[in-house]
């Protein structure tokens, strides 16, 4: 248990160690929590005094001190609602399910444990839940409903291995094992038990393993193996005399005693049911008393007690009217309940269903929200830079037209060198907004491929041609490396001029005067290596993880003042992705950088 804030340390850990204890040393357990429960009195603690309150009522549960164990667990149920702890609320009401299930008041027992397992799963107390659902299916088993039962122990098994938990795994397969039996899957059933034996006693859970045990003892009784069972049962009252377990003496004893009457041994039988009987009547287990009293009466029937054997008779006629009649009621508080469990379980269903579709709903709003945010952005930056990258050339042509008409007395000179200027600043222009368009059609997919016969040798050289003069102003030089052989691939020339002519673009706006770029051409069995190699700034491992973003701003700047919309790496990428083209880089800092581009034969 994590220790809330506020909470006393120590008394909290001795909660734990009376959890520890309750299965093994149950007096010992009760004295502890009983000092907790005072403790948290003087203390003004009400989540301890809450806490404290559910460990005396297992512990009274436990050595069937039912009376004491409901008071403790009311109390509790009441404090935890007022704090709103459905832990607590969800652990008191699993066991006051235990208390009314070893009464045989069946439908209440039912009503405890579904509201609990309504509380368990609020708080997606798995484990818990999985503890519930396989005392449900006890409920079933017990009244004989075992289609019911085994659902419900298949639903706790999933959980229990699911969470890895120990706890639950033992009592459902305690549970399994009994229905099995009942079954008659004799083999089936001694598996079950026998495994939720060698647990519970490696555990140290004397309660668990006493349980194991008597039904372990019960199924070699239908087996005719009776002295097999004497001796399972006889060591099942050790460790029940040691937990101060009198409602597991009680049928430990009644069974017995039903043993020993099969056997004809009068005095043993006498002496287990009448002990059985005694605990029974202290307990208020109506239902033991009555099968008793009725076992008492054939037992003094054989020895030919006819006094004593009507006197037990009578009683056992008086309490079967009793039970006949809480049974009728039981009935119909059982149909009425079983109705308002099947409604709970279908709202539970309609709300987990919706609960799917909520968050799903949730999701791909979330999602859709991230993707308009994303277009929003991308609409910003766009604007940003056609706003920025044309505005420049616009103010330029504009400025150099004003000058036009004003002067009268320009040279000739002159207005080439204006006109020039004009057509360049038109140039640059035209250029931005063809790039924002071809990422555009590539975006929408109206870009068109036409794949024919190319000559790739060719096209390199018409894009070296078309670079010549703008690399010459730099002082660059444009160097292409080709094999002697033609080179024909099937291939959409325009698009791949397009990309060459990108790469070979920004080697030239980014590398320093007098340098060398260089387009080289190889070949191999399977692909065809185009690349573009410079000697300018490189790319640094920052650069290398947005460089083909739209609008990517990366850390190297022109080196002639030259233009860059930041978009010819992205459109490269894209382009290459279209005529099913590879595309990689080999670059560092300050080194140069290589783009290849690898196309399949």
């Amino acid at each position: 248990m994590n220790l809330p804030t506020g909470y006393n340390e120590k008394l909290y850990s001795m909660l734990e160690e009376v959890h520890k204890l309750k299965f093994s040393e149950p007096q010992k357990a009760l004295e502890m929590a009983n000092l907790v429960y005072v403790q948290s009195l003087k203390s003004a603690d009400e989540e301890l005094e809450a806490n404290a309150l559910y460990a005396l009522g297992v512990c009274n549960e436990i050595i069937s001190n039912y009376p004491h164990a409901m008071k403790f667990l009311s109390e509790a149920i009441k404090l935890a609602r007022e704090l709103g702890n459905k832990k607590i609320m969800g652990d008191a009401l699993n066991y006051v399910g235990v208390i009314h299930d070893n009464l045989n008041n069946y439908s209440n027992a039912l009503k405890a444990y579904f509201r609990a397992l309504k509380l368990y799963e609020d708080i997606k107390e798995n484990k818990k839940t999985a503890i519930v659902l396989s005392n449900i299916g006890l409920i079933y088993t017990n009244i004989k409903d075992f289609r019911n039962a085994l659902k419900f122990y298949s639903h706790a098994l999933d959980i229990a291995e699911e969470e890895n938990d120990s706890e639950s795994l033992l009592i459902t397969n305690i549970n399994i094992g009994l229905t099995h039996s009942q079954l008659g899957n004799f083999d089936e059933a001694l598996k079950f038990l026998n495994d939720a034996y060698n647990k519970a006693s490696a555990s140290n859970d004397k309660l668990r393993a006493s349980i194991a045990l008597d039904h372990i003892a019960e199924t070699q009784v239908k087996l005719n193996n009776n002295a097999e069972a004497f001796r399972l049962f006889e060591q099942s009252k050790k460790l029940k005399l040691e937990l101060d377990d009198k409602r597991g003496l009680v049928k430990l004893h009644s069974t017995t005693g039903s043993l020993y009457l099969l056997e004809n041994n009068i005095v043993e039988a006498k002496a287990n049911l009448e002990k059985a009987l005694e605990l029974a009547t202290e307990l208020g287990i109506k239902r033991s008393v009555h099968e008793l009293h009725k076992m008492l009466a054939e037992t003094y029937e054989r020895i030919e007690n006819s006094s004593k054997a009507l006197y037990h008779l009578k009683i056992a006629y008086s309490k079967e009217m009793e039970l006949l009649r809480e049974e009728s009621e039981l009935r119909a508080k059982n149909i009425s309940t079983q109705l308002e469990i099947e409604q709970a379980q279908k709202e539970a269903e309609i709300q987990r269903l919706k609960n799917i579709e909520l968050a799903q709903a949730l999701e791909d709003v979330k999602k859709l929200n991230v993707s308009l945010k994303d277009l929003n952005t991308e609409k910003n930056e766009f604007m940003a830079i056609a706003v920025h990258d044309l505005k420049n050339p616009l103010q330029n042509i504009l400025s150099t037209a004003r000058i036009l008409k004003r002067s009268s007395d320009l040279t000739k000179e002159e207005m080439n060198e204006f006109t020039a200027n004009i057509i360049n600043q038109t140039d640059r222009m035209f250029n931005i907004i063809k790039k924002l368009l071809d990422h555009n059609a590539i975006d929408q997919g109206e870009m068109k491929i036409k794949i024919a016969d190319t000559e790739i040798n060719t096209v390199c050289r018409e894009v070296i041609s078309n670079f010549r003069e703008e690399a010459e102003r730099k002082n660059l030089k444009l160097e292409l490396e080709t094999g002697e052989n033609e080179i024909y691939l099937q291939t959409d020339k325009v698009i791949l001029y397009e990309i060459l002519q990108n790469l070979i673009s920004n080697s030239i706006k980014f590398s320093p005067e007098n340098k060398s770029i260089y387009l080289r051409v190889t070949e191999s069995a399977e692909r065809t290596a185009i690349s573009v190699k410079d000697e300018g700034p490189g790319f640094s491992e920052e650069d290398k993880k947005k460089m083909f973003n739209k609008f990517a701003r990366l850390s190297a700047k022109p080196t002639g003042n030259e233009h860059s919309t930041g978009l010819g790496l992205s459109i490269v990428k894209k382009l290459c992705e279209l005529i099913g083209a590879n595309l990689k880089l080999e670059s560092k800092i300050n080194e140069g950088a290589v783009f290849t581009v690898f196309l399949k034969k």
